[in-house]
């Protein structure tokens, strides 16, 4: 090119960000779609972990799908090498999907990121954004250190629970690596083929949703929820000071 800028051609994203997605066309995800796609985040995030990668602003806005199973990560903006030293206690990111370790401004490690995945999770089950009813501001995040976590509405396999339970544990040694996402969830992939513990969970669920309330919706219909007038799901600077030590489970106030 004459003035040395440079154009990158990219697959079209059809359906736009996972967000975007679950907002239109929640009610038409099976749970096979939703599995497929936490396989397809977790082995992105797998190969940007495998590569000595951090990606440090993981939430679905930063998610795009090309079809309802299909999703891959994207900008890349704040990646760093796991290796790189950084003088700066500086945080950007999402309030709601930035780990409690990192809020109190400890180093920012690939566990941090599957903290990031655990809450992509709550989102893919739920439906709706995590705290969207709630201000982003330093409350929430003294909150989040002290255990709260996105309240899951809706019946869930407890597969699944215990699996987004584990990445969400305020201990980083707790949570599992990408690569042990991508194993479990390739295994809960072929249990449901092979009618086994989760298909039977799943069964379980489907036989009494008809008689939940926030089940009995119109298939066809959107997403209806608010976002608190002070909830902000854009990246920006995070400066919160003297944050308590995350724990795991001193608050249960819900989402």
């Amino acid at each position: 090119l004459e003035n040395d800028d440079y154009m990158i051609v990219m697959q079209y994203a059809k359906q736009g960000s996972l967000r975007n997605l679950l907002y239109r066309k929640f009610y038409d995800l099976k749970w096979m779609n939703k599995i497929e796609n936490l396989l397809s985040i977790a082995e992105g995030l797998y190969a940007i972990h495998k590569d000595g990668f951090i990606h440090k602003d993981l939430h679905p806005g930063n998610i795009v799908n090309e079809d309802i199973t299909s999703s891959y990560i994207t900008d890349f903006g704040l990646c760093k090498p796991v290796n790189e030293n950084s003088s700066s206690k500086k945080i950007y990111g999402v309030l709601p999907y930035i780990a409690p370790e990192v809020l109190n401004k400890d180093k920012y490690t690939q566990k941090s990121d599957i903290y990031s995945y655990g809450i992509i999770m709550t989102e893919i089950f739920n439906g709706y954004p995590p705290y969207h009813n709630l201000p982003h501001c330093t409350d929430l995040a003294i909150k989040i250190c002290y255990g709260l976590r996105p309240e899951i509405k809706r019946k869930i396999p407890s597969l699944l629970m215990v699996l987004m339970n584990n990445c969400l544990d305020a201990d980083p040694q707790v949570r599992p690596n990408a690569k042990e996402l991508v194993d479990k969830l390739k295994q809960y992939r072929q249990y449901l083929t092979d009618n086994k513990e989760l298909h039977e969970q799943i069964e379980a669920i489907e036989e009494n949703k008809d008689k939940s309330s926030v089940n009995n919706q119109h298939k066809s219909a959107e997403l209806s929820y608010q976002i608190h007038q002070h909830a902000s799901y854009k990246s920006n600077l995070q400066d919160y000071q003297n944050l308590p030590g995350p724990v795991n489970n001193i608050l249960n106030l819900g989402d």
